[in-house]
């Protein structure tokens, strides 16, 4: 009997999902009344049903209709991303569009819980300070305010609490990890990014900067001596490495050279209120991300 009980709950359901798709609430209402006036069992349904109960079936059916509609006709937030590898932090490169990593999940399982559309749309870095003045963006990852230019910061961009704290700097091969800023005259950096901690240098021309999309590739011209510095990631490089089987630590920080600890943060012009709901997300799951991290291997940079 419970069986049949849920079954008939079920059909109900359905019954009322696609009622809604097709009808308006106001149609809804005048089919239920004129049903009822002129079925063949009308005699026996009016018996049963009074005037205020057929009125607050009428509304209840209306304001299911509403719900429905709302659910299916919800906004999708676009989440503006960087169209290149950056593994493991994230990975939204054309060849590679469905290459999980631990900012898509991060941020796939905080839109998800709280019933929010969402899509990621990848997008050039070298316009990446453009991104909300031009490409219709709802929230951009990753952002710092350090990467804000001069035109940018007339914006009101919110951010939100550090997601992840990484270590800025100048990696080099491991027998080169005291050499003098000076010696350094080849810097490989990814297509987009800006090395900011060589600004002086890259304004009096006193130093190379090569580009690249591919971290793979920056990382073997270091270790084939093709460049002095990379100015990537320690996470990144370590995750190249292991893909040439080659030790963790044949790449390391010049800690001569100036270097300092940021964050990534996730960031939006138009939604605070949902920003507040993600702080609210990193306090209440910090074990679970602290878990995306060890799946990822992701190892933060340390407060001074």
């Amino acid at each position: 009997m419970l069986y049949v009980n849920e079954k008939i709950a079920e059909l109900r359901s359905n019954f009322y999902l696609l009622t809604c798709l097709f009808f308006t609430p106001t149609t809804i209402c005048i089919m239920i009344i004129r049903f009822i006036k002129t079925h063949k069992l009308g005699i026996q349904v009016t018996k049963s049903f009074n005037g205020w109960s057929i009125f607050a079936l009428s509304i209840y059916l209306v304001m299911l209709s509403v719900c429905v509609s709302d659910k299916l006709h919800a906004k999708e937030y676009i989440i503006g991303v960087e169209d290149v590898s950056y593994y493991p932090f994230y990975d939204f490169s054309a060849k590679q569009s469905n290459q999980k990593s631990f900012s898509k999940e991060l941020l796939s399982t905080f839109f998800q819980q709280h019933g929010y559309k969402f899509q990621f749309v990848s997008l050039p870095v070298k316009r990446f300070d453009k991104w909300f003045a031009e490409e219709s963006i709802d929230f951009k990852f990753p952002d710092n305010v350090r990467w804000r230019s001069a035109e940018s910061k007339k914006l009101n961009i919110s951010y939100s609490k550090p997601i992840l704290h990484l270590t800025s700097g100048s990696y080099v091969l491991k027998k080169n990890r005291n050499l003098p800023e000076q010696a350094i005259k080849r810097l490989g950096t990814m297509y987009g990014f800006y090395p900011t901690l060589w600004v002086e240098r890259v304004q009096n021309n006193s130093i190379e900067i090569i580009e690249s999309n591919s971290t793979f590739s920056l990382v073997k011209h270091l270790l084939h001596g093709n460049l002095d510095a990379i100015n990537i990631e320690k996470n990144v490089i370590v995750h190249a490495l292991k893909r040439m089987g080659k030790n963790q630590d044949a790449i390391v920080l010049n800690k001569q050279i100036k270097h300092e600890r940021y964050a990534f943060h996730f960031s939006t012009i138009l939604h605070p209120e949902i920003l507040q709901e993600f702080n609210e997300f990193l306090n209440t799951h910090s074990k679970q991300i602290a878990e995306l991290k060890r799946k990822y291997g992701i190892i933060e940079a340390l407060a001074n």
